[in-house]
């Protein structure tokens, strides 16, 4: 009896540990040992593990609080693919998916208001005051429509009003019409000659260029598209998915306090401190190793940069002189017709 006793104790504490290691994980909680130390510690009832946890526990109170009401909603109950495929459960899921995001909107917006320097009696106050305004303005209308419903031909003046008030809009639209037509008339003339100039001087080296450099102005054009679609865009298409990935895990997380981001800056110097330490240590290891292959990486680093600056510029390059091809047609037909126009006028 005293053995299951014992027993019946030690299974109870241990639960008891495994709810607080799961709390604090919710507030986010970095012990100074390992975590297989932290949490034989915590069941065994270590004191230096406990007073650390104590101690880190009431230096940190305030955020705490706020931490622990949001983990309370905010930690997603994980449910197995296999429970999942049921149509019911996936749709009770998605729901409660939905009310998460529906509660950081609205507790975001809580906290917001909170730290808004408006105060319930300055609310009111400005509701009284719009209060007595409106007042006053129905007042002054009464008092101008009685006048106004005196006079003898008052559908006739009210009529010539608003008349006047049309034609008032529609000639400030006008005016604005006008403005803008002049501004794209200008622009489109400064913009085709330019274009005209610049056929100009494709059209007399086009005339001066022989059959092999054109072959080479194709065979290079033909390589730096083949760059694009073999290397640059699926590297850019990488990097894009990476992206979105790492913006869903962010979003999938529950909401942040200012003491995570600040813990999370601290980390994030903390891995650069050190990555920079092991950058340094791996050259002095490669300088002394092979000074040589380290120059040639180098090299090989600035020549790719260089070909993607490259490419990246052939890129807008190529697009800009599309769009000029475009827009020089379209100068050309319209050239065309006016000059057809010009002996019928």
């Amino acid at each position: 009896a005293v053995v299951s006793t014992q027993s019946g104790h030690y299974g109870r504490a241990e639960d008891m540990a495994h709810r607080m290691l799961k709390f604090l994980s919710v507030l986010k909680y970095n012990p100074e040992c390992s975590v297989q130390e932290f949490q034989a510690g915590i069941i065994t009832g270590e004191k230096s593990v406990v007073y650390q946890t104590l101690v880190w526990v009431l230096q940190n109170v305030e955020g705490l609080k706020t931490r622990a009401y949001l983990g309370r909603y905010l930690v997603k109950v994980e449910v197995p693919e296999e429970i999942l495929q049921d149509d019911e459960v996936e749709k009770i899921n998605t729901e409660y998916i939905e009310l998460l995001e529906e509660f950081k909107t609205v507790h975001k917006a809580t906290d917001k208001l909170k730290s808004s320097q408006y105060t319930a009696a300055d609310i009111k106050k400005d509701i009284q005051q719009m209060e007595q305004e409106n007042e006053q303005l129905t007042k002054t209308i009464e008092r101008k429509k009685a006048r106004v419903e005196s006079m003898a031909n008052i559908n006739e003046l009210l009529a010539a009003a608003r008349s006047l008030r049309r034609e008032q809009e529609r000639q400030a639209n006008i005016l604005e019409q006008r403005h803008g037509q002049k501004t794209a008339v200008q622009v489109a003339e400064n913009k085709y000659q330019r274009l005209m100039s610049q056929l100009k001087e494709l059209r007399a080296a086009s005339q001066n260029m022989s059959v092999e450099k054109l072959m080479l102005k194709l065979e290079e054009e033909y390589k730096s598209t083949q760059y694009l679609v073999e290397e640059k865009l699926p590297k850019e298409l990488a990097a894009k998915k990476k992206s979105c990935n790492n913006i869903q895990k962010v979003l999938l997380e529950p909401a942040m306090t200012e003491d995570d981001v600040e813990e999370l800056l601290e980390k994030a110097q903390e891995l650069q401190s050190e990555l920079n330490e092991l950058h340094q240590q791996r050259m002095s290891k490669s300088d002394n190793a092979d000074e040589k292959l380290v120059m040639f990486r180098k090299q090989a680093m600035m020549i790719a940069r260089k070909k993607e600056a490259l490419a990246e510029e052939l890129k807008e390059c190529t697009n800009e002189w599309t769009e000029n091809e475009n827009e020089l047609s379209k100068k050309e037909k319209s050239t065309d017709c006016d000059s057809a126009l010009i002996p019928l006028l």
